[in-house]
Parts: C-alpha cells; sequence; structure tokens
C-alpha cells in the first residue's frame, strides 16, 4: 500500500479534507453517482468546488470546477484563460478582447467582456492578477443561468472555473478559493470594506432571496439581506429608506421584520406610509406578529395616535376611523384589506363599508371567492360589497370645470 501511495501521492479526498480544514468549509463525501465537494463561505457568497466528467464518444474527461453563484443585475460578463488555450468562446456572447494595461498579464492570457472599463478596474487589482498567474491552466469566466434551464433567481449568476483533470495541488487549491474571494469582493463590491457604505448595503439588499439545492446548497439569499437590512438601521441614512420599503411585503417574514426595524431607527417620516399598509399583517416573524412590530415603529414616527384608530376598527369600534381624514387614508384601506383575512376580518370588512372604500371594492371581492360567504367574516364582506358597490352607483357631483357658464343660475336683478 505504501508503494501505491508513493507512485500516485496522496488520494483526493484526503487533499479536499485536509484544503476543507483550512478554508473553514465542509467536505461532501460523494457516493456511487455523486462526487465528493468542498465547500466553503466568503461572506454572503458559497464556493463550491468539485469535479464532473464530459463525455464525447468513447472517451471522456474528467474536470476539475469551482462556481459561485452571486447578484449580477447589470450582467456583467468576462473570460480569462492563457493566450493559446482556447478560440474565441465569448465572442457569441457580444464580449470582446480587451487589454487591461499591464502588459505582461495581457500578453500571457486572453481577456474579453462585454464591459471595458468594469473589467480593467477588475484586473486592475494586483491580487488578483497574481493570484490568476499562479495557476498554471486557467479558464475563469462568468456563465449566465438565463432561460429554460437556469437554476437561479433572475440577476443571480455564477463566477466560474475550470481545468482538466483531478487538481490535487493543495496549494493550488487553496490559491484558488483565495482568487474567489477577492474577484467576488471586487465584482460585487469593488473591492471596497462594506460595513459602513450604504450603497453596498442597498445592493446587498435587492439582491433575490431564497434557497438553492443541487447536491448539496448552492445559494441562499435570505440571509445577506437580512443583515444588509439590519446594517442600513445601524447606519440610519434616511436614504436607505425607499430600498428598505420596498422589502416589507417581501415573503421573507424575517426580512420584513429587519426592515421594520431599520425604518424605526432611522425615524424618517417617508417611511409612515409603508409602514401603514402593513398594520394587518398576520405574518409571524421571531415570535411576534409583522402587524405588532409596524405598530411599534409607528409609535416611533410619532403616529400613535393613527395606530390606535386602525387597531380599535380592528377590534370593532369605528367611530374615530370614521372622523379620520389624514393624508393616509389609502394606506389605512390597505391594512384593513390586508387584516381581511386574518382574526379581525369581520371587523376590516365592517370598516371598509363604513368610511365607505369603493376603492377596496377589488380586494373584497378576491378575499370574498377565496373564503366565500358562509362564514361571519364572509357574510361580512359580502355585506360590506353590496353596501359599497350600491355607493359607487350613485351619481356623482359634476366638476365645475365641466358645467358650462351659461347654464348656472342667477339673480334676478343679474341683466341678460
Amino acid at each position: 500500500m505504501s508503494s501505491f501511495k508513493a507512485l500516485f501521492g496522496p488520494s483526493r479526498e484526503k487533499i479536499w479534507r485536509q484544503l476543507s480544514s483550512e478554508v473553514g468549509g465542509q467536505f461532501h463525501e460523494g457516493g456511487l453517482l455523486t462526487q465528493s465537494a468542498v465547500q466553503a463561505r466568503a461572506d454572503d457568497w458559497i464556493i463550491t468546488l468539485d469535479t464532473f466528467t464530459q463525455h464525447a464518444g468513447n472517451s471522456h474527461q474528467t474536470y476539475t470546477r469551482l462556481r459561485a453563484p452571486y447578484f449580477n443585475p447589470e450582467s456583467f460578463r468576462f473570460e480569462i484563460y492563457r493566450a493559446g488555450m482556447f478560440s474565441g468562446l465569448g465572442k457569441a456572447l457580444g464580449m470582446e478582447d480587451i487589454e487591461v494595461g499591464h502588459a505582461r498579464f495581457d500578453r500571457d492570457f486572453v481577456i474579453k467582456s462585454n464591459a471595458p472599463r468594469r473589467v480593467r478596474r477588475l484586473f486592475d487589482n494586483r491580487k488578483i492578477r497574481h493570484l490568476i498567474d499562479a495557476q498554471p491552466k486557467i479558464h475563469l469566466s462568468v456563465k449566465g443561468h438565463d432561460g429554460l434551464f437556469g437554476k437561479f433567481p433572475a440577476g443571480v449568476d455564477e463566477l466560474h472555473f475550470r481545468s482538466t483533470g483531478t487538481i490535487k495541488d493543495l496549494a493550488q487549491l487553496r490559491t484558488l478559493f483565495d482568487l474567489f474571494a477577492e474577484v467576488l469582493q471586487q465584482v460585487c463590491h469593488e473591492g471596497k470594506a462594506y460595513e459602513d457604505d450604504i450603497r453596498i448595503h442597498i445592493r446587498r439588499l435587492r439582491a433575490p432571496g431564497g434557497r438553492i439545492k443541487d447536491k448539496y446548497v448552492l445559494w441562499e439569499g435570505d440571509g445577506p439581506r437580512r443583515d444588509a437590512a439590519a446594517a442600513l438601521g445601524r447606519l440610519g441614512d434616511p436614504a436607505a429608506v425607499p430600498a428598505l420599503a420596498s422589502v416589507l411585503g417581501d415573503e421573507d417574514p424575517l426580512l420584513a421584520a429587519r426592515a421594520i426595524e431599520a425604518l424605526a431607527r432611522i425615524q424618517d417620516r417617508k417611511a409612515a406610509g409603508p409602514l401603514i399598509r402593513l398594520l394587518g399583517d398576520m405574518r409571524e416573524a421571531d415570535g411576534a406578529r409583522v402587524g405588532d412590530r409596524v405598530a411599534d415603529a409607528l409609535r416611533k414616527l410619532g403616529e400613535g395616535e393613527l395606530v390606535d384608530i386602525v387597531v380599535g376598527a380592528f377590534g370593532g369600534e369605528f367611530g374615530r376611523l370614521k372622523a379620520y381624514d389624514g393624508e393616509y387614508r389609502a394606506q389605512v384601506i390597505e391594512a384593513l384589506g390586508d387584516a381581511l383575512e386574518g382574526v379581525s376580518g369581520t371587523h376590516a370588512a365592517n370598516a371598509l363599508a363604513e368610511i365607505n372604500a369603493v376603492e377596496a371594492l377589488p380586494r373584497l371581492r378576491e378575499v370574498l371567492r377565496s373564503t366565500g360567504a358562509r362564514n361571519p367574516t364572509g357574510q361580512a364582506i359580502s355585506s360590506a360589497i353590496k353596501a359599497l358597490e350600491a355607493r359607487a352607483a350613485l351619481p356623482r357631483a359634476a366638476a365645475a370645470a365641466d358645467v358650462d357658464i351659461d347654464t348656472l343660475p342667477r339673480s334676478a336683478q343679474e341683466s341678460l
């Protein structure tokens, strides 16, 4: 056995397990139908090392690859390989040959991109050039995942490396992981330390959520978005309010909760309208109802009186709601519409009828179709629809602009 090891060297499994330990990753042991793999996190990204085999007739070729999905809304593409290795693969993607301004690097590598200025900034990073130069074989590119067989959410692409054969050189593999971490930091954050950069956190917040799993998890988008929302709250910049408001209705209730907390910390009045819409939100996040979190945030924004009015309507008290003529009527109606499918559904339907909210008719009909009219809430919704339809059918007073001046009444003494 010792002579066998001396001839072929350490096994891939042994080397890859050691690599996993060094990069703080996880080793996935292969089976009959799966290859072993190493995964490690670098900030928001998951880097995966494995092998795959391509078959052509009776022959086959094994490749080592690294891949890391990342948010790429600008569809930035690049491809780099050593001169003489490949033909012009990138031309079909609308990419052109680029010189990045470093003579030896331009001589030794072919670089293609659809964004010349951006790829020059990427390869102006000395560490990236050094890590690429250390690879005896390299084909590094951004692969899109659009179309019928795309695995990833819209806007997510994959940083992809491949090389023929199975790489078992520990130093080379460690260098590849370092290269991926540096390139991802550069293309996503322009190399900046992003702890206090509001623009980067807004970008992170706008990335897709969800979780993509192949043989193992390849992409987890919710965690970085939650972290970004919390960071924006910590930074306290009102410029983040629109971005935070845009995720309040996200499918991930924990992200909504982090955004609500952030808006409460920023304390900008522009957040009130988007928050009021969610007073009827019944989702649970970290043991608390989203609507209750919204109520707390609105009180911090000085809207405690309006919170009491809407919460009172959820409990069947409509007097103050009927008297309300403030700027947030549309948002209050949306909050009542959200509450139709919760425990306060009956009161919410009655409240909409009480304030003559004919604009809520589409929402009322939608809920009635899904719940039916047999239970108390359904009956209240049905009654509200009838009342509001009757009101909507009433003739409306003509606007002054629609009235001919000659038809207006005159005093008896006025001359014709």
